[in-house]
Formats: C-alpha cells, sequence, structure tokens
C-alpha cells in the first residue's frame, strides 16, 4: 500500500471543507518499501515517480528496487555514495524511456537526465549534487562504464535486476502487443549470459550467480514442459 498522505493544512480543514482537501497536494513521505522521503524535493521526486513512472519493465517499482539493491551493493563493497545522489538517480533514470515522456531517436537515459535537471532545481535538490546524478543515470545502462561510486552501484543495481525471476518477469511483462514472446525469452537467454560479465563490483556479482542460475532453470524448465516439435 503507497505510503502517501494527503498533507491539509489545519486552517484550510476548518475553513474549506471538502473543497480545501480535494485541492490539497499529495506528498509521499516514504515509498512503498519504506525509503522515506525526509524533504520536499525527496517527496516531490518520490510523487512524480509514483504517479507518473507506470511501466511493467522500467516503471517505479523497478527504481525503487535499483535504489534499494544499489545500497545494498555500496554497503558490502564499501564504496561511499551520496544517499541524494542515489535516491534523485535511482527514482529518475528510466523516465525517459517512459510514454509520455520518451522522444524517438534520443537515448532515454539522456532523455532522463534533461527531464531530471529542470525538475530537480525547481523541487529544491541541492544542485551542486547534480553531476554526479547526470554521471549516475548515464551510466546505468549494461553497455555503458560508470564514472564515480554512484553511477557504479546503480549501474550494477540495474544489471541485477535484469536477471534471475525478477529480470524473467519484467522481459516476459514488456511482450506488449507481439503475438508471441520470442523476443523476451531470447533477452532472458541473452541476459543470463552476458550481463554477470558486465558487473563491476564483487557484491553484485554475488548477488548475480543464484539469480542466473533461476534463469537458465526457467528455461530449461520451460523447454521441458513443450511438448517435442512445439515452441514455447
Amino acid at each position: 500500500m503507497k505510503r502517501i498522505i494527503l498533507a491539509i493544512a489545519a486552517c484550510a480543514a476548518l475553513t474549506g471543507g471538502p473543497a480545501a482537501a480535494q485541492d490539497a497536494p499529495t506528498v509521499a513521505t516514504a515509498s512503498p518499501a519504506g525509503i522515506p522521503a525526509d524533504s520536499p524535493w525527496r517527496q516531490a521526486v518520490l510523487v512524480q515517480a509514483l504517479e507518473h513512472f507506470q511501466h511493467p519493465g522500467w516503471g517505479w517499482r523497478h527504481s525503487e528496487r535499483d535504489y534499494l539493491l544499489g545500497m545494498q551493493i555500496a554497503r558490502e563493497e564499501g564504496l561511499t555514495v551520496d544517499e541524494d545522489v542515489m535516491f534523485a538517480a535511482a527514482f529518475l533514470h528510466d523516465w525517459g524511456g517512459i510514454e509520455p515522456f520518451a522522444v524517438e531517436g534520443v537515448d532515454h537515459a539522456t532523455r532522463s537526465v534533461e527531464l531530471a535537471e529542470p525538475f530537480l532545481r525547481n523541487a529544491g535538490f541541492p544542485m551542486e549534487k547534480f553531476p554526479a546524478v547526470r554521471a549516475a543515470i548515464l551510466g546505468h545502462m549494461y553497455d555503458k562504464d560508470p564514472e564515480g561510486p554512484e553511477a557504479v552501484a546503480l549501474h550494477d543495481a540495474d544489471l541485477v535486476d535484469f536477471l534471475g525471476a525478477t529480470g524473467a518477469a519484467r522481459m516476459l511483462a514488456v511482450t506488449g502487443e507481439r503475438p508471441d514472446y520470442d523476443q523476451a525469452l531470447g533477452r532472458i537467454e541473452t541476459f543470463s549470459a552476458n550481463l554477470p560479465g558486465r558487473l563491476e563490483t564483487d557484491a553484485a556479482r554475488r548477488m548475480a550467480e543464484p539469480r542466473v542460475e533461476s534463469m537458465n532453470a526457467f528455461m530449461a524448465e520451460l523447454r521441458r514442459e513443450t511438448p517435442t516439435g512445439a515452441k514455447p
């Protein structure tokens, strides 16, 4: 259940009645997993994510997992990361890949930076930290070489979230209107084989091992269940 409260000023409650309640801004005080939004800019980021980043593969649930995985990787690897940078980068890194914000021909990470910079400035984010946010967003994909501790942590978290049962579910979820899920199955096999080699940290590699086994077991079971001559 989303931990979202309606922030209603006491005077509005006394004088405005139901109409004032309807006009009150939505304030997210913590993410569904309990990540605190203990400043106005964090609340703005979280509300933006929860209300607008709706996608089965790279919506706010993926962002929340990336933050939690990234912080775990940083702790286990001994990386010193700025939690503000991690919060902003994790929740906003896929913004540019979600409709209606995506722009055809523009890399989704580049687009995310374009959207995140003015948003964070207006929300009151400490903009002296934005270069690290930019680096983390631009470096989060598996084909990138991340620069900086937050970029490394987010990069590896993002790759780990492409693996295991979670990764398989995400790939199957984005099948969309295709007549089959061959593309999703192909990505599951490709990711399980190739993504571990793109990880930067030992902590993430340890996380990846059982996830790769899970993906491989899923594909093996799928083949066993498929009648001879038929396709999954």
